[in-house]
């Protein structure tokens, strides 16, 4: 009986799907036969990005079939360890691309192509660019099933909608109308003390109720020290299909009833991905999202920014806060807070004067050192510390900045190397809080890009990658299977690229980084018997690794 109404509660929303799917601005489908279970929206605060779509969760099957969202023709397709991992691109009619990432495979057609154009070029890693008359796909069409791949942390579909010629994407749910009539919740407000401007600290957190769709604080008049603030918030968005927690699409903060501040998360570009930094912060394990704006700032979330959303009270008479959130469907809740001050302070200058413009270029040329950074790369003056003019770079490496100061683009930074060992000289890097940035050494300055400040210094890399090939019960199974899979790993600058020969002919493989692995399909032409298998493997300054193995099968 169980079974039965499981079976009715799927079809039905299925059903619903469809209709859905259909009723949209686009007339764009869902890419999935399921009902549309989003598990990560559009601006969601990723690590050094907002999300710049949408993930379907797949669980708890893998490789369903993924369909395109309408009429058009594959545009780019791309595959690499990292990042989106096995992505297809369309191009429609109606000037939009659908992107659809972390790919199990292709569908069959498509899959085809790409192994042509691997064989031709032998490379496993590429990106291809194509012509409209070269795959042309048709609504519905199965172009692919959903996976794993790339820097995914579990099998899902991740969906975009960009604009073909910017090729910024905008936010799907501003497009499907997915049925939501569930309010975005609040479960914290933050007050920030911007009296210094060069240091804006927060400096009160209110944990905010949700009792029966309404909002509540256990205390919502508030007298401060200070007259210059401004707010922030955490809280999530669900909607009727789902109880996952989602990121709120809308913010608006009304001073006395007037409007200071309104952001909407849509048409965020690729370049503007970093500017989450400043635009959220953890604060005892919830993300904080401001509602105000840095110094600098191109970014078009921002539709209405008075005083840059920062408040300064002129009295010390009670004045309405009201903070207001809302979804992409017109969902709406807010919170109410009065507050006053006790001192009319207002915006006093402390700490260290700003040393470098968000405004404008900056360059700095020592010695040993070079920095140069172009005016938008910050977000805010900022006081940059860096060492005096020294006629060497120690070996304890050199610091400028602070890595806790957010960064909108990389910015260039060279050091000079007197000492370099001469036959090293090709596999030195250059090293970021510890993390490598790679780097090119030319007439005694190695150069590199960092998306961070902090501790930069330099390494040799000189090891070699490590290639495991491990013989276990298993290995008659993948034989059988025609696949081979070797562990992979390096020290320092990381896996560059990889190739395998079976009897000495060039094979498809494929490289996990998030499992460390090498997988590699034969092709029907190996026939039985003895059979030869090399592995190659480069890191990032082209060490060797190289593994011979002979197996019967």
């Amino acid at each position: 009986m169980f079974k039965i109404i499981l079976q009715i509660t799927s079809i039905f929303l299925l059903l619903i799907t469809s209709v859905v799917a259909q009723n949209n601005a686009f007339n764009f489908i869902y890419p999935l036969d399921r009902s549309p279970v989003v598990t990560g929206n559009y601006g969601e605060i990723r690590p050094n990005h907002f999300h710049a779509g949408l993930d379907f969760t797949t669980d708890p099957s893998k490789n369903l079939p993924i369909k395109s969202v309408a009429d058009g023709f594959v545009s780019r397709i791309k595959i690499s360890s990292g990042g989106y991992g096995k992505v297809l691109y369309i191009t429609h009619p109606n000037g939009y691309v659908s992107v659809y990432a972390h790919q199990k495979r292709y569908a069959s057609k498509i899959d085809a192509y790409v192994k042509q154009q691997q064989l031709i070029q032998q490379k496993n890693d590429i990106e291809l660019h194509l012509a409209p008359q070269e795959l042309s796909v048709k609504k519905g069409e199965v172009i692919g099933y959903t996976g794993n791949s790339g820097s995914s942390t579990g099998p899902h579909l991740h969906f975009e909608i960009r604009d073909e010629k910017t090729e910024v994407p905008i936010n799907p749910l501003l497009i499907y109308n997915v049925k939501d009539d569930v309010k975005p919740v609040l479960t914290n407000v933050v007050f920030y003390n911007t009296e210094d401007t060069t240091n804006v600290e927060s400096k009160i957190t209110l944990p905010i109720l949700d009792k029966q769709g309404k909002l509540h604080a256990k205390k919502n008049k508030l007298t401060l020290s200070f007259n210059t603030l401004a707010v922030g918030f955490s809280g999530f968005d669900i909607s009727n299909l789902t109880s996952n927690k989602n990121n709120i699409y809308e913010a608006k903060l009304l001073l006395d009833n007037r409007l200071i501040y309104h952001h909407q998360l849509d048409q965020i570009s690729f370049d503007h991905g970093r500017f989450v930094n400043f635009f959220s912060e953890k604060m005892n394990g919830s993300k904080i999202q401001k509602c105000f704006a840095p110094t600098c700032h191109s970014i078009g979330i921002y539709k209405t920014l008075i005083g840059g959303g920062k408040i300064e009270l002129k009295d010390t008479l009670f004045h309405q806060l009201e903070l207001q959130v809302a979804d992409e469907k017109g969902n709406k809740n807010s919170i109410v807070f009065f507050v006053k001050t006790t001192k009319l302070n207002g915006y006093a200058k402390k700490g260290k004067m700003p040393s470098v413009s968000c405004h404008q270029d900056f360059e700095l040329k020592q010695s040993s050192i070079e920095v140069s950074i172009s005016a938008g790369t910050l977000v805010n003056d900022a006081y940059i510390n860096y060492p005096a003019n020294t006629p060497k770079i120690q070996s304890s490496g050199v610091r400028f900045g602070n890595k806790a100061i957010p960064l909108m683009k990389p910015f260039k930074i060279a050091l000079k190397l007197d000492d370099v060992i001469n036959d090293k000289a090709s596999k030195l890097v250059m090293t970021v809080n510890g993390d490598v940035i790679g780097g090119k050494f030319e007439n005694q300055w190695l150069r590199a890009e960092s998306k961070f400040f902090g501790a930069f210094n330099f390494a040799y890399d000189t090891v070699p990658p490590k290639i495991i090939f491990p013989e276990n019960k298993n290995i008659k199974k993948s034989l059988a299977a025609n696949v081979l899979t070797m562990l992979v790993s390096d020290n320092l600058s990381g896996i560059g690229d990889y190739h395998v020969y079976v009897n000495d002919v060039w094979h498809i493989a494929e490289y996990d980084a998030k499992s460390n692995t090498i997988t590699c399909s034969f092709s029907e032409s190996v026939s039985a018997g003895s059979v030869h298998v090399r592995v190659d493997v480069f890191d990032k300054v082209f060490n060797k690794s190289t593994l011979n193995i002979s197996l019967n099968r």
